[in-house]
């Protein structure tokens, strides 16, 4: 069903219109008389360094196997140059010449092309192509650079002559009338068989070369003796047609590593598609991983694009996928409507939303993973990242992994300063949602506020609220009100609070006594303790999810200060900076 999604997905969008050719940047055209004498070297990059983007024939599927290209090609097959050839290593720069040259005697023989001809008697002269390769320092060589060939003063390369067009559409066809013939299980009709599929580019942690989503090249991976493609036969239209449009999705572009697509951590990228309209998918990409531009766009209006509309019923197709060296895993997969991941969106950013001023904005999915790795820079695991996204897709509970990890991450000193308040709030952010979704058992729910609930009498919420008071008290005290005690005792508070709780009111009293705001926090500590139970006012024990609701409520409380903060203590702060500043 996935491949045939994205199989229809490539014919509605024109990527197999021409399954012969590909638009490839061209670096170099390889100039020509009409007897062959080599006339230039013409570089085609514009200022970034960029070929011209050409039609050229499709390059084929290439591992350590020899395979040339039609009358286009990289540095290896057209000047049989490696730059990257060693010594003590077999040379293949000979055999790739041959296999280039080959190609085009055959083209020439059956056309008669005076153009072929020219191309041919070049491809001959070895001082000839070393000149060329001459034309630039050794170490500028990189062997990837591409290539194609113009005749005489024409503008149109050699491969793109109608003859040659011609030529090279009935010797494929007659390539692939030799093939074995078979029921198509991507779209159920009879076909020629792929026996190899081509390979994705740009997977995370795959090979650079590409990687393969269907493939057969162990005897493990056959049975009842057939080999490679045989054993799911898939046409060789259907077999272009899914790998076009996955690498479509995945390409690069101007401001993103994937076109259509989201990196989760380092191993992993979610794409998605429709069968709705390029302008809608790019609205739903820019909401869950917004570039800076498109952040100052959201500015104006908040979640653009999430309103009903007349195009809600068509389908929304999602897959995550990974690299493992030459091969694709699919982690992940489902579809459902444009309208119901609309929904699910809403609901992901209203639940996201914390603090006294809601946060409209969106924030990147990645900058929320982040916000919860280990200081080590070891991200979540694939699995995780994956559940995270799919369930914000899907409107499903976020994996309880999640709240572990962000409570973890609270737990730790902040890594960045500067940044402390930002990921506190993401990490709260990524709790309250968790705790929002997690399936919960009786008549009862879980109730979580936006911002600061004062009529909330659940003990670990206000556990949480009371750590916060406790902590700008001894701010106060201190003259400083980025003191905290969150690296030392947060952990212990939040887990086990009767181990804590007792001796941080203790040192409240002193802290009160020294603060020039003292006696305003000492009142709304009252306030708050007034809310706890008075019989065993601090258990011994939190479970994750109340640990999770401690950290929101003292995230609450905190931001509360933040916002609220009376003149006493706002003066004793400045009095503070003063002195700092001295």
């Amino acid at each position: 069903m996935m491949l045939t999604a994205l199989n229809d997905f490539a014919r509605e969008r024109g990527l197999v219109d021409d399954p012969l050719y590909e638009t490839k940047p061209v670096d170099f055209l390889i100039r020509l008389s009409a007897k062959g004498k080599l006339l230039g070297l013409e570089p085609t990059q514009d200022e970034k360094g960029r070929g011209k983007p050409l039609s050229i024939p499709r390059l084929p599927t290439r591992a350590v196997n020899i395979a040339a290209g039609f009358l286009a090609d990289n540095t290896k097959y057209v000047l049989g140059h490696d730059p990257e050839a060693r010594e003590g290593k077999a040379d293949k720069g000979a055999p790739r010449l041959a296999a280039f040259v080959k190609l085009v005697k055959e083209a020439a023989a059956d056309t008669k092309v005076p153009e072929l001809r020219a191309v041919e008697k070049f491809l001959e002269d070895d001082a000839a192509r070393a000149k060329v390769v001459e034309e630039r320092a050794a170490d500028e060589w990189t062997g990837s650079e591409l290539f194609a060939f113009v005749v005489g003063d024409s503008l149109d390369p050699v491969h793109q002559l109608p003859e040659v067009r011609a030529w090279w559409e009935k010797r494929s066809a007659h390539a692939a009338a030799q093939g074995k013939v078979g029921l198509c299980l991507v779209t159920g009709t009879v076909g020629v068989v792929a026996r190899t599929h081509p390979k994705l580019k740009n997977i995370p942690e795959a090979q650079g070369a590409g990687a393969a989503l269907v493939s057969f090249n162990a005897d493990a991976f056959e049975s009842h003796g057939m080999e490679q493609g045989d054993n799911a036969p898939v046409s060789q239209q259907a077999a272009l047609g899914y790998v076009l449009a996955l690498n479509d999705l995945l390409r690069k572009s101007e401001t993103r590593r994937f076109r259509q697509g989201i990196q989760l951590g380092d191993g992993s990228v979610l794409v998605f598609w429709t069968n709705s309209t390029a302008e809608q998918e790019s609205q739903l990409l820019a909401l869950l991983d917004p570039t800076e531009e498109d952040l100052r766009r959201l500015l104006e209006a908040p979640l653009i694009g999430l309103e009903p509309g007349a195009l809600d019923a068509r389908r929304f197709y999602a897959v995550t996928l990974a690299g493992n060296s030459g091969r694709v895993a699919v982690r992940d997969w489902f579809q459902t409507s444009v309208g119901e991941v609309k929904e699910s969106l809403r609901r992901y950013f209203a639940d996201l939303r914390l603090g006294a001023v809601a946060q409209d904005k969106p924030t990147p999915i990645w900058r929320l993973l982040k916000a919860v790795e280990a200081p080590s820079g070891r991200g979540l695991s694939p699995d995780v990242a994956t559940r995270m996204l799919g369930a914000a897709l899907r409107g499903q509970p976020f994996p309880r992994q999640l709240l572990s990890a962000a409570l973890d991450r609270l737990r730790l000193p902040p890594s960045d300063d500067k940044l402390e308040r930002e990921q506190l709030r993401l990490r709260v952010a990524l709790i309250k949602a968790t705790l929002i979704r997690l399936p919960r058992s009786g008549p009862t729910s879980l109730e979580v506020s936006v911002s600061l609930d004062k009529s909330n009498t659940s003990q670990s919420y206000v556990l949480g609220r009371l750590f916060a008071v406790l902590e700008r008290l001894q701010g106060a005290a201190l003259g400083d009100i980025n003191a905290s005690i969150r690296d030392r005792y947060f952990g212990a508070a939040s887990r086990n609070p009767v181990t804590v709780f007792p001796r941080l009111l203790q040192l409240s009293v002193h802290h009160a006594s020294k603060a020039e705001a003292g006696g305003w926090l000492e009142k709304k500590k009252g306030e708050v303790m007034a809310l706890l139970p008075s019989e065993s006012p601090f258990p011994p024990v939190l479970s994750l999810e109340n640990q999770g609701l401690f950290a929101v409520g003292y995230y609450h409380q905190r931001e509360d200060f933040f916002t609220k903060r009376p003149q006493a203590e706002g003066k004793a702060a400045k009095d503070a900076s003063s002195k700092s500043d001295d």
